[in-house]
């Protein structure tokens, strides 16, 4: 879903499943599988500012974390799995903490629109 990648997909092998492929790129090469859109695609309400670095930054960030969830729960054995309760808080947490950065940029945003407005 993330990836676009497919665990049919003819680049996966007997060696190499999905969970690997994203294993191996774990954390430092997150950027590079995950699908290019996800990192750069803005809703209307949100203006072309909101594609800076430092928010595709906090996507990539988020992304990794996801992955890592991902990871997590799908251990080859149920015992060595993360418990779905367990899944779910930090899928929650990192919802919230990307929701919290886009209202702090946006927040900057309109105060320095303000700014411009009023000359100060």
């Amino acid at each position: 879903m993330f990836t676009g990648k497919r665990p049919t997909d003819s680049e996966f092998g007997e060696a190499i499943g999905l969970r690997k492929y994203v294993q191996m790129a774990f954390p430092d090469r997150v950027a590079s599988i995950v699908e290019y859109q996800l990192l750069t695609e803005t809703e209307d309400r949100e203006s072309s500012a909101l594609n800076s670095n430092s928010i595709i930054g906090m996507r990539i960030a988020c992304m990794a974390s996801i992955l890592h969830v991902g990871i997590c729960c799908s251990e080859a054995t149920p015992t060595d799995r993360m418990p779905i309760g367990d899944a779910l808080k930090e899928l929650q947490a990192i919802r919230d903490k990307f929701h919290k950065h886009l209202s702090v940029k946006e927040d900057h945003q309109v105060a320095e629109a303000f700014e411009g407005l009023c000359g100060t």
